[in-house]
């Protein structure tokens, strides 16, 4: 008895997980609990007093209670149903959840994961504070680490599904999402475009998907490993698949009718006019710098890998030179302008970038040894192919990605990532674009 009222008066932690109380009042459960004549977000040994003594016409009992004293759902209250709810009193104090489970706080969703004396408590921007559990009767006591306390009586309304009382009076509930516990690695939080064109917009656990024609529904996901099961509306509504995380910004679900759908993160942020898309600043012919966007030259960090892969090409025999580094809005713009003046502005988008559009303004790409399409081909140009992705360059325009890239095959044009981005790049055989899932397609 001491326990429990330590545990009922505590409320030193409350304010993490009691936190369910609407500016109207005390929240209630969302759905009738079967047994609770009462009406009090749980189902105790006081529903059986009433129970019986409206059994016994000492008590009446409105049509609400009626409806929740029909324990077996056959019209009639009788002592069927007061067996069945002495069962279930004495279940819910015996059952525990194990797993992952998702309740539903005023709006906004957490989830709950059981297993080995311990809960974990996560809220949907992926944040978690982990109790140890312990359990008296149908009373759940979590205490942290520092021996705060608070508790929630737990009243199970099916197997797949528990309300949880707190000890402010608010309460939740909480229903299965899946048998593990919630690892916190698995999380996909972002937003994810796919290459069945639709929108996944993830916040911990929670959602929403766009589809292509710009329909949209809610979902909670349920990650396991390679498994992950999506959710959409109810638990029962649900699509399965196996996922494989590909790389840092890319992972595959194949789902259970055979179909592959990739995912794609991305973030894109607009800091000063200048396009970060995953943190990784973005210029081609969609994305654009603005004029006053001047590093003054070669950022430091890929002019040392470039002097490191000079260094190490001179010793395999190989010569490189930084034939075209930084160039300014203004001095891009002479070129471009120049160029359209000799071939047309048709032609002169296919090799050269309008003022503002062009890596070289980023301080992170350089043309190697001979801006031409004379460097193609020669021993530096296959040697700086194999190899520029060892020291976080990429080839930026490779061949036979023109339509993708907007600009035609350079040998040349290399474009500093680091090392760890680059190779994940150079593995998947994409161009920047693809990887990102951008265009690159001036907009006038």
């Amino acid at each position: 008895m001491d326990m429990i009222k330590k545990a009922l008066t505590a409320l030193t932690a409350a304010g993490t997980l009691c936190a369910c109380v609407t500016a109207n009042g005390v929240s209630a459960a969302s759905t009738m609990i079967k047994g609770d004549v009462d009406r009090d977000d749980r189902v105790s040994v006081c529903d059986i007093v009433i129970l019986k003594n409206y059994i016994l016409g000492r008590y009446g009992l409105n049509d609400e209670q009626l409806n929740a004293a029909d324990m077996n759902c056959d019209g009639l209250v009788d002592n069927l149903d007061l067996s069945c709810l002495q069962e279930a009193v004495l279940e819910s104090g015996k059952k525990l959840p194990v797993g992952t489970w998702i309740g539903d706080c005023g709006g906004v969703k957490r989830y709950l994961s059981f297993g080995n004396g311990a809960v974990t408590i996560t809220t949907p921007d992926g944040s978690s504070v982990s109790y140890r559990l312990e359990t008296v009767n149908d009373l759940l006591i979590f205490r942290t680490a520092s021996g705060a306390e608070m508790s929630a009586f737990i009243t199970w309304t099916g197997d797949r599904s528990f309300v949880l009382k707190w000890e402010n009076g608010s309460a939740e509930t909480y229903r299965y999402l899946y048998g593990e516990k919630l690892n916190s690695s698995e999380l996909l939080s972002g937003r994810w475009v796919t290459s069945q064109g639709r929108t996944f917009e993830i916040n911990g656990l929670s959602g929403k998907v766009t589809d292509k024609s710009g329909g949209t529904s809610r979902f909670e996901y349920a990650p396991d490993g390679g498994d992950i099961v999506f959710h959409f509306g109810n638990t029962e509504n649900a699509a399965y698949g196996k996922k494989v995380r590909n790389d840092s910004m890319h992972f595959t679900v194949t789902w259970s009718d055979g179909t592959a759908e990739r995912f794609t993160r991305q973030e894109i942020e607009e800091r000063d006019g200048i396009t970060y898309i995953n943190g990784i600043l973005i210029a081609n012919k969609t994305y654009s710098l603005p004029a006053g966007y001047n590093p003054a030259g070669i950022l430091p960090e890929p002019q040392a890998a470039f002097n490191t892969m000079q260094a190490d090409a001179k010793k395999a025999g190989y010569s490189l030179s930084i034939a075209s580094g930084y160039r300014s809005y203004a001095y891009q713009g002479q070129l471009y302008n120049n160029y359209v003046a000799r071939d047309g502005q048709a032609a002169a988008d296919t090799y050269s970038a309008r003022a503002g559009h062009s890596e070289h303004q980023t301080g992170l790409a350089m043309d190697i040894n001979y801006a031409g399409d004379w460097f193609t081909g020669t021993p530096e140009a296959k040697w700086l192919a194999a190899n520029c992705v060892n020291y976080g360059f990429i080839i930026r325009y490779p061949l036979g990605k023109e339509s993708i890239t907007g600009y035609q095959y350079e040998s040349w044009h290399i474009r500093y990532l680091g090392k760890e981005l680059a190779k994940e790049v150079a593995d998947s055989g994409l161009t920047l674009e693809e990887f990102l899932c951008i265009d690159s397609e001036y907009r006038s």
